[in-house]
């Protein structure tokens, strides 16, 4: 199985018709001459395993490969255009009309009402092999929970959608973050149970959710709650799985996180039919759209990752600027690259952070000087948690950086994002800008769903 031989069935479903798309007119439009009924589509196991396999090529939209990656590092401290101008994101002056912001909302419900399709389809199928159809469930359950992951996080409160009922969707009002994240949760542990615990089901391909794909992402959740001892179990469990995953070391354009099929990625996206990623090729190109507005600074003397992933660039202003450059290739040159979602490393400092809380330093040095000697840096001497935790977040600032909005989520959930934000150049920060606005066009269809504060 190939990448450039993969072919995908889709189905183009009428989600979230009225409430989450803001499209009355998509009422009376008839079905896509490729779209085939549930019936059809969960009778066999080849058209079962090819819809699950299309909400993962779905996947590859504006939001999954750009938006995270460019809006999140311009709201937060991360990322400013070349050009130095201004913009809504630069400057958090976002509204409710924002196009952007607004596929960002509909790419992923989009995604979740795909998985309730496949969920309740497959668990109504009595003509699928039992074991695969437990897979695919639990494939579903883990994307789902994942766009949940993202929608709480930019939005707070949204609505919890677990149905394709259009009567029920249409005017969903907007359910609490703690009722978001038990789904999540539950989605999670309920999806590790099925998952298979290897790519070998996969062709070795690594585009398609594991149980590790899945306890990394509740390692995730786990942190972001605050319950350490859940957050470094979970961490752990797929760190000792060395005959799977094993952080990269050594670092060149050849050899990195972001190569397809390394043992560090966790999951990545796949892009049919290319040899190359958007993020190397145009979004994080060699010319610099984008540069770190830190980038000059933040890296200490001889780390690998500024050496190999990032560029220089001569900006407006005549000035020599840090761009990142993770991904390297462009169009047609190897070897392939993925745009990886989730990586190994970032379990490393989730559990050294869990570990710091939970007053286990020794564990904790150890965990983040495996990110420091990869990046040919020197072990850590600190032993103060306070100190440790500041370090902690330069590693994940340093490591992480334009990935998946890392920055923007960990300035929110370790109450930073005031106090860095207000005092970055060219923002205009009120407190209220921490959530998105909840897109005007969602609200125009659906009159239950508020407004965050600060945009009404």
């Amino acid at each position: 199985m190939k990448n450039n031989s993969i072919k995908y069935i889709y189905i183009f479903s009428f989600f979230l018709l009225i409430g989450l798309t803001g499209c009355d007119d998509m009422l009376e439009a008839e079905l896509p001459i490729n779209e085939l009924s549930s019936e059809v589509v969960y009778a066999s196991d080849p058209t079962a395993e090819a819809t699950i396999n299309g909400i993962y090529q779905s996947m590859v939209t504006n939001t999954y490969y750009n938006s995270l990656h460019t809006i999140l590092g311009q709201t937060s401290d991360e990322l400013i255009l070349k050009t130095q101008l201004s913009n809504v994101y630069t400057t958090n002056e976002m509204i409710d009309t924002d196009s952007s912001a607004g596929t960002m909302w509909t790419e992923f419900y989009k995604t979740i009402y795909n998985a309730n399709n496949a969920i309740i389809g497959i668990s109504g199928s009595k003509t699928l092999t039992p074991t695969k159809a437990k897979q695919w469930i639990a494939e579903a359950k883990f994307l789902r929970a994942y766009s949940y992951f993202y929608l709480t996080n930019l939005w707070g409160d949204v609505p919890l959608v677990l149905t394709t009922n259009i009567d029920e969707t249409s005017l969903a009002p907007r359910n609490t973050q703690t009722e978001i994240y038990n789904q999540i949760i539950l989605d999670l542990k309920e999806a590790a149970t099925d998952l298979p615990a290897d790519f070998s089901g996969y062709s070795a391909i690594r585009v398609r959710a594991t149980k590790a794909a899945a306890h990394a992402l509740l390692s995730r959740v786990y942190l972001y709650l605050g319950n350490w001892t859940e957050a470094s179990d979970l961490a752990t469990l797929v760190i000792n799985d060395s005959s799977n995953y094993k952080i990269i070391t050594g670092l060149t354009s050849t050899n990195s996180p972001f190569i397809a099929d390394n043992k560090e990625a966790i999951l990545q996206i796949p892009y049919s039919n290319v040899t190359y990623t958007y993020e190397g090729s145009a979004l994080f190109s060699s010319s610099g759209t984008y540069m770190l507005r830190n980038g000059n600074t933040l890296f200490e003397t001889g780390d690998a990752r500024k050496t190999n992933w990032t560029g220089t660039t001569v900006a407006a202003d005549g000035l020599t600027y840090t761009i990142p450059r993770k991904y390297k290739n462009s169009y047609t040159t190897t070897p392939v690259e993925r745009s990886t979602i989730l990586r190994l490393a970032e379990l490393y400092l989730i559990r050294a952070e869990a570990r710091v809380k939970l007053n286990d330093i020794t564990g904790a040095q150890q965990d983040i000087n495996v990110i420091r000697n990869r990046a040919l840096l020197g072990n850590t001497t600190l032993t103060d948690s306070n100190q440790l935790l500041e370090l902690i977040a330069l590693e994940r600032q340093r490591e992480l950086f334009t990935e998946n909005g890392h920055r923007w989520f960990d300035l929110k959930r370790t109450g930073k994002i005031d106090e860095v934000l207000s005092t970055t150049p060219g923002k205009i920060w009120a407190s209220t800008d921490n959530l998105f606005p909840i897109p005007e066009t969602a609200r125009r269809s659906n009159p239950f769903l508020t407004q965050n504060l600060g945009y009404n």
